[in-house]
């Protein structure tokens, strides 16, 4: 039987984090081998996270490697002058979690405690730990927690959270009471100190609140020096240089502004590609190096609790299958996809031998399937761009494509595909249900028509 694995790290942390909790709390377990398999399986769930995060959202960079993590157990806390943790939280410079906390959660929902380490960062960004805390402590922290929400929310598809449907329903209501859009905490706590809410403090803090404030008690002069470096992160968590020059000149107080501008930031075309241009790590097990004599001492010495090495991160190279669908409604000009074509060859050339390492799929379409070409080499590809001739020119249905794709999977035709890349003006008809795959669609420059592309999917600028 091939028992390796092609799933993600999510995946596999998802698994031990299961096997590995029950294992822990075994009767027959020492209570320090315990909590040593605790904080390791802990810490490793937070690093996951923190990677999987950074890679999806990489203009949150700057602000990611400004927080070291720490997993740190309530009775190392006790037996140490550091504060005792309540699940997760932050001092502005660390990210400290309980490793129970963050296997509980992990196991549950991966999505959410992603999204919580989100959720932390914008505090740090919006200088909440180092602000004056208000007389009503509790509501100030209500007021904080609905702020990173608020920017969540406007900026970063819910759908990637693991929601459920109730829960959808009722963080939509809270957060469209306060406008649906980023407000600063201080707005919020006016408004929850004054307003007459149709919500009880205790439903919002049950929807919203995800980390310890407490650890935000720090002395002035740390809080001062801490303030100070967040202000400089913020300046630097940008999509890229171009945009630093425009605001040499801006107010550093403006932090409203800044963080406006961040947040309208996207994945750009060039950085979404390269996820696919270039070979990454996989997790695999492979049996010739799993020793079995740690498992079976693991299970003989401490109960139900294996030893059992990490697995080995190394490069695989596969075929990868890559989708261009192309918009040819009459506002995508031959022009037009000879620019889309020429930017995507740039970018997939900067790696060796890639046409011999991927195959690519360019369909053109309109209301229905026009033209299906398959690139294997880049001669082919020189030679398709070079005599490409645009059909249809008819209303834009972008089903058609996804439907093609499903049926090419089940044909086995494509068996590992990593992503769909559709060039469009985005007017047109959007399938309703999120693919298994990455989906990008892609524009020659902003416009109106990008406001009706699904939250599952990128909305992508060439320039």
């Amino acid at each position: 039987m091939d028992i390796r694995t092609e799933i993600s790290p999510s995946e596999v942390m998802k698994k031990e984090a299961s096997t590995n909790a029950e294992a822990a709390q075994s009767a027959g377990t020492s209570e320090n081998a315990r909590e040593s398999a605790c904080r390791e399986l802990g810490s490793r769930i937070l690093y996951t996270c923190r990677s999987e995060v950074c890679a999806r959202f990489p203009f949150f960079s700057p602000g990611i490697a400004a927080l070291s993590c720490e997993v740190i157990s309530r009775e190392k806390s006790r037996r140490t002058d550091l504060q005792e943790i309540h699940g997760i939280g932050t001092d502005g410079s660390r990210i400290l979690a309980d490793p129970m906390f963050l296997i509980r959660v992990w196991e549950k929902n991966p999505g959410a405690l992603k999204r919580g380490y989100l959720h932390i960062l914008f505090h740090c960004l919006y200088l909440h730990p180092f602000s004056q805390e208000k007389a009503n402590k509790r509501l100030w922290n209500l007021a904080c927690d609905l702020a990173a929400e608020l920017l969540l929310k406007e900026n970063i598809p819910e759908d990637l959270w693991g929601f459920s449907a109730e829960e959808k329903k009722l963080r939509g209501r809270v957060l469209e009471f306060f406008g649906g859009r980023p407000l600063s905490a201080e707005v919020l706590y006016h408004r929850l100190e004054q307003e007459k809410l149709p919500f009880s403090q205790e439903e919002m803090e049950q929807l919203f609140a995800f980390d310890d404030h407490s650890l935000w008690k720090l002395n002035p002069e740390r809080a001062k020096q801490e303030k100070s470096r967040w202000e400089k992160i913020l300046t630097y968590t940008t999509l890229g240089k171009e945009h630093q020059k425009h605001r040499i000149g801006a107010n550093p107080g403006n932090r409203q502004e800044e963080l406006e501008q961040l947040y309208k930031s996207r994945y750009d075309y060039r950085k979404f590609l390269k996820k696919f241009a270039f070979p990454r790590e996989e997790i695999q097990l492979d049996e010739e190096s799993f020793d079995y004599i740690f498992y079976h001492f693991g299970m003989e010495h401490y109960g139900n609790l294996p030893l059992i090495e990490p697995l080995e991160y190394k490069e695989v190279n596969r075929l990868e299958e890559l989708v261009i669908a192309i918009d040819t409604s009459g506002s995508c000009s031959r022009e037009l996809v000879q620019r889309f074509l020429g930017e995507t060859y740039q970018i997939l050339s900067t790696r060796e031998n890639f046409f011999r390492k991927m195959k690519v799929y360019i369909i053109q379409c309109d209301c229905c399937i026009q033209s299906v070409s398959v690139i294997h080499s880049e001669e082919e590809w020189k030679e398709y761009v070079r005599n490409v001739q645009i059909q249809g020119r008819s209303g834009t249905d972008f089903v058609p494509v996804f439907t093609y794709i499903k049926k090419e999977r089940e044909k086995k035709e494509l068996k590992n595909l990593k992503a769909l890349i559709y060039f469009t003006d985005g007017d047109g008809i959007y399938p309703g249900q999120k693919p298994d795959y990455e989906t990008a669609f892609v524009f020659v420059k902003k416009n109106e028509n990008m406001k009706y592309v699904p939250n599952w999917a990128y909305k992508l600028v060439i320039s």
